[in-house]
Parts: C-alpha cells; structure tokens; sequence
C-alpha cells in the first residue's frame, strides 16, 4: 500500500511551523475506485496528486487519538447505504477544512457486497 503526504499540506505544514500561515484541520475521508492498475496492483503516488483517481465517496471523520503523535480519522461504511455495491475500492484522502488532499493512498481492491459495513481508519502520524 503507498501512502504520501501531498505536496501541497506539505507547504501548508512549513507555513504553519514559520508562523506565516495556519493549518487547516483534517475534516473528510474520502474513497474511490481508481487506485489500482489493470493489473490490480496500487498506482504509485507522488505527493502532487491534488483529488483521487476516481471519488466515488466523502464523509465527515471522526477523530481520535491512538497515540500521541497519531491523528485517527475514521469513517464507518455501508455498502447499501453509500451506493458501492459492486465497487471495488482501492483508494482513499483525508481532506482538509479547506477542501483540499491532505494525504492520500492506494490499496488492492476491497469488494463491496450487500450487508458490508465496516469502520475506515486513515492514521495522520506526525
């Protein structure tokens, strides 16, 4: 699974930590379908990656603290509620107050069947 930070929370963390700029909070999960190559192998990731391949889902995270330099953002899903029955997902962001990519990730297909619910966890570790 590949994971980044994407350049541009990147500056937005430099501009904070001078006291030129705030940080804005993590707020969103979001997952989509586009993470994977035909193959089925996750597409490598640069950091400039500024959406995902394809959003298919935004929700509001709740946060928590696992540790004290980790940041949980959970999401829960269900398949029929959130229209992905038949999806495959294999990508996901956390989002910012300010509605853009803080990080993002790639992963091998998860399939979504009917009475699939599950918990998402995205760590920010700092």
């Amino acid at each position: 699974m590949a994971s980044v930070k994407t350049n541009k929370y990147r500056e937005k963390q430099a501009k904070a930590m001078a006291g030129t700029g705030t940080l804005p909070r993590l707020v969103k999960i979001q997952l989509g379908t586009g993470g994977t190559d035909v193959n089925g192998t996750p597409k490598q990731l640069t950091g400039t990656e500024t959406a995902l391949f394809n959003k298919v889902l935004e929700k509001m995270a709740v946060v928590s603290f696992p540790a004290p330099t980790t940041c949980r953002l959970t999401i829960s899903v269900d398949a029929d509620a959130d229209g992905l029955l038949g999806r495959n997902i294999n990508e996901a962001a956390i989002v910012d107050a300010d509605g853009e990519l803080a990080a993002i990730k790639t992963f091998t297909n998860k399939g979504m069947e009917s009475g699939v619910v599950f918990d998402f966890d995205y760590d920010a570790e700092c």
